[in-house]
This record gives structure tokens, C-alpha cells and sequence, in this order.
């Protein structure tokens, strides 16, 4: 037996918010609500072929005296009393569930909505911009001040790395020193430098005591004295 193709004659009229409500129904329950009663409907009208299809094959086998298209005839009159008044019930079942039971209240709100409910006046927004500007104000000098230290550090790095070959040449000169017997150098640098200032004042006091020939005779022994310590 040929199945015919079913689906509910009942209609829910609405205009474009009937409209707008239904897809925001369908994005609450994952379905169409139209898609369902459509489906539950479909289900109903292929059970009812199936038992009628049944129904003909025991009749048929049950009674081989009454000839197949007899049957067959009766069977057919009884799908359509049964389709006209299953789909009279259904469509008053239909009616309820779109306008009951998958109607959502106008109160309910989808989680992913209820930012909506927070609408911004001018003057928030206008507020909201000077922040952002604020905000983008402090990141450009953050961007700079962080350009700045790498400088610093950049230059930081050459500094030390000129201390540290100065190290190195001062442990040379230590090392030179400490192979020449100085192991003081420090205090012989400044013992040294102690006794060039003495000659120095000495040597100015020669000269300016050029004519005194006994003074400055006196003057250069001792100076020649100081000299010899020293080497």
C-alpha cells in the first residue's frame, strides 16, 4: 500500500513579532515547534498505514474465499475515516501545543541575551570613550617608557662590558707589579707620588732661589739624596 505524505492543516497566524517569537523559540528548545507537531503528526499517519497494512495482510490470509481487491477497497474506505478524524483531533492538539506549550512568555530571556538588558545612555558611552582613551593613552607610554630601558640596558651592557676589560688590565698590571716585587700598589703609587710632589716644590724653590748659590747648592745635594731613595 502506497503511503501518502501527511502534515497538519492547522495554522497559527501572526505577523512579523509572531514571527520574531518563534525563532526565538527555536533558539530555546533546538526545534521549530511547527517542525514537531509536523513530526508527531507524520508518526501518527505512518503507525495508521502500518496496522491497516496489517490489518489487510490477516484479512486477506484469513479469508481467501473474499477476493484480494474486496479487501483491499475496505481497508482503503477505513484509512480515510480514520485519517479524517485523526486529523481533525490533531489539529486541535496542534493548536494547543504551539500556543501553550511552545509558547514562550514574553518574560523569559536567553542567558545569551541579557546583555541586552543594559543599555548604555549617551553620556555612559561618552564616558566609556574618554576611558579608552585613557586606557590607550597609558599603553603608548608604557610602549615608550619599556623602548627607554632597553636603551638603558643596551647601553648598561656596553658599560659593563668596558669595566670588565678594565679588570682585566688592572690584574695585568697587578700581576706585572706583583712579578716586579711591588705587591703594594696602591701605597707605592702613592708613596711615590708623595715624594715627586716634594721634588717638585723643591725644584720651584731652586729656581726661585737662583741667586743664592750656597742655598741652592744645599737645595740640589738634598735633591739628588731624594732622588736616589727613590730609584
Amino acid at each position: 500500500m502506497t503511503k501518502m505524505a501527511a502534515s497538519s492543516t492547522a495554522e497559527v497566524a501572526g505577523d512579523m513579532s509572531e514571527e520574531a517569537h518563534a525563532e526565538y523559540a527555536v533558539q530555546y528548545f533546538g526545534f521549530t515547534p511547527q517542525s514537531f507537531a509536523d513530526g508527531v503528526f507524520n508518526v501518527m499517519v505512518d503507525n495508521l498505514y502500518d496496522t491497516m497494512d496489517a490489518a489487510e495482510h490477516y484479512l486477506v490470509s484469513r479469508n481467501r474465499d473474499v477476493p484480494k481487491e474486496e479487501v483491499k477497497a475496505g481497508t482503503q474506505e477505513v484509512i480515510l475515516k480514520f485519517l479524517q478524524a485523526f486529523k481533525k483531533a490533531f489539529d486541535k492538539l496542534e493548536l494547543y501545543l504551539l500556543s501553550n506549550l511552545f509558547h514562550l512568555p514574553n518574560y523569559v530571556l536567553l542567558p545569551e541575551d541579557k546583555v541586552q538588558m543594559e543599555q548604555y545612555t549617551p553620556e555612559e558611552e561618552a564616558q566609556l570613550d574618554e576611558e579608552l582613551d585613557v586606557l590607550r593613552q597609558k599603553i603608548r607610554n608604557t610602549v615608550y617608557v619599556n623602548t627607554c630601558l632597553k636603551q638603558e640596558l643596551e647601553d648598561l651592557g656596553k658599560v659593563q662590558l668596558q669595566l670588565e676589560r678594565l679588570l682585566v688590565q688592572v690584574a695585568e698590571i697587578e700581576r706585572t707589579c706583583s712579578d716586579a716585587g711591588v705587591h703594594e700598589l696602591k701605597e707605592a703609587i702613592v708613596f711615590r707620588s708623595s715624594k715627586v710632589t716634594s721634588l717638585v716644590d723643591m725644584l720651584t724653590s731652586i729656581m726661585a732661589h737662583g741667586g743664592d748659590t750656597e742655598h741652592t747648592q744645599e737645595q740640589l745635594t738634598d735633591l739628588q739624596e731624594k732622588i736616589t731613595r727613590i730609584s
